[in-house]
């Protein structure tokens, strides 16, 4: 495509940005209350104890704020010890304060459980607590695999990938998405095969994980590339990116909001530019070390100012990603081979590279690579977005140079 289309997607996108601030800023003019009312609620992470009980996150289903179905909110259950289940009503303050909203209650004021009929995701979480008994690998099954929240790992786990900058891949993402539609790929011949990755992806995607936004980013870059392919066309990652992005803004304006969507984008874009900028090479070497650290380099480059404006920063992940990356290799293959025959083959594979995973994480983290420079969440998204235009023009530079060589 030409630097045309380019420019058109990337103000396409900069447009759906303060599209959707605009829609989101207005819609939290009117969340700001505290009143007593019903909800139904869902519990999306493992509780966590604390003086005055239970903390959790979930899901509002419906109850007397209509205005706040769909949103997530942190539940404070006050002197329980345990969660009745996953899905219930009750009576409990509400506090809403904008794009935060927080439930206050006690166990007493649950009124109802509420039955929910198994999810296929349900089913194979279910499966893999049945077929692995170990704590640790069936943690790291569950989060890796299947997105579920990282506070089901260990507390020094969560420590260990934090440390090393290596957290990101426990995120299910472009990697995950990529696998997925790499092994459907090849088992039919072209196009057929094409076909069969999407739809393949399209089943991982909206039916066994949650839809984050770094995982839908994947998914609609990989059916646009998918969709471009089929018509003999020769896809723009840059401008697959910035549609993509500009879509999921459009559909649900509140990513613009999300932390975790600015960072899948700026890791991509930074990747993406990165590539325009590295010499091509045949060589071994270069290709499969070289380059992957090059490119763990600029997306490192892209998420740090974002991860300083509220934690620290870890330089690990541009010299551990790759290493660590090739032992997940091994255990993503393996793992939706098992997700393929709903988990039918031998744990064992999965049993011995999770633990190898898990015990080179944690030798790692004694590094300490950690960046601690607080920046304001405004400066961050400057220096990101200015970066991203520095390496771009470097880009365009370095074409015409070659051109002008040529």
């Amino acid at each position: 495509m030409p630097k045309g289309a380019e420019l058109f997607q990337l103000l396409l996108f900069l447009c759906l940005i303060f599209f959707a601030l605009f829609r989101v800023e207005r819609e939290e003019r009117f969340l700001w209350f505290e009143e007593e009312g019903s909800l139904e609620l869902r519990v999306l992470s493992p509780p966590q104890e604390s003086e005055e009980g239970l903390r959790v996150k979930v899901e509002i289903l419906g109850g007397d704020f209509p205005e706040l179905r769909g949103k997530k909110a942190l539940l404070l259950l006050y002197r329980s010890v345990d969660l009745p289940s996953k899905s219930f009503s009750m009576f409990a303050e509400v506090k809403a304060e904008g794009n935060r909203v927080y439930v206050k209650g006690s166990y007493r004021d649950i009124e109802d459980l509420i039955s929910t009929k198994e999810s296929i995701r349900d089913l194979y979480i279910k499966r893999v607590e049945e077929k692995f008994q170990d704590f640790q690998t069936r943690a790291l099954i569950l989060t890796y695999l299947f997105g579920e929240a990282r506070e089901f790992l260990p507390q020094d786990l969560q420590y260990y990938f934090l440390r090393t900058g290596l957290l990101h891949l426990l995120v299910i993402s472009g990697f995950h998405v990529g696998m997925v539609f790499l092994m459907l790929r090849f088992c039919l011949p072209y196009p057929y095969g094409l076909w069969l990755g999407a739809v393949g992806v399209s089943f991982y995607v909206l039916l066994l994980v949650p839809q984050e936004p770094p995982v839908l980013r994947a998914w609609l870059m990989l059916l646009l590339w998918v969709l471009i392919k089929l018509q003999e066309g020769r896809p723009n990652a840059l401008t697959v990116l910035f549609f993509s992005a500009s879509l999921l803004l459009l559909i649900e304006p509140s990513f613009v909001r999300s932390y975790s969507f600015w960072l899948s984008f700026f890791a991509t874009l930074y990747i993406l530019l990165g590539l325009r900028l590295l010499p091509p090479s045949d060589s071994l070497i270069y290709r499969y070390a070289l380059l992957p650290t090059a490119l763990s380099f600029f997306a490192f480059l892209g998420v740090s100012p974002l991860l300083l404006s509220f934690t620290n920063a870890s330089m690990g992940g541009i010299i551990f990603s790759t290493p660590v990356g090739y032992l997940f290799f091994p255990f993503t293959l393996y793992g939706i081979l098992q997700i393929l025959t709903f988990f039918s083959l031998p744990t064992f594979p999965l049993e011995v590279t999770g633990k190898l995973i898990l015990h080179v994480v944690s030798l790692l983290s004694h590094l300490d690579m950690e960046l601690r420079t607080p920046l304001s969440t405004r400066t961050a998204y400057i220096l990101s977005f200015c970066m991203a235009l520095f390496l771009y023009v470097l880009g365009l530079l370095r074409k015409s140079s070659q051109h002008y060589r040529g």
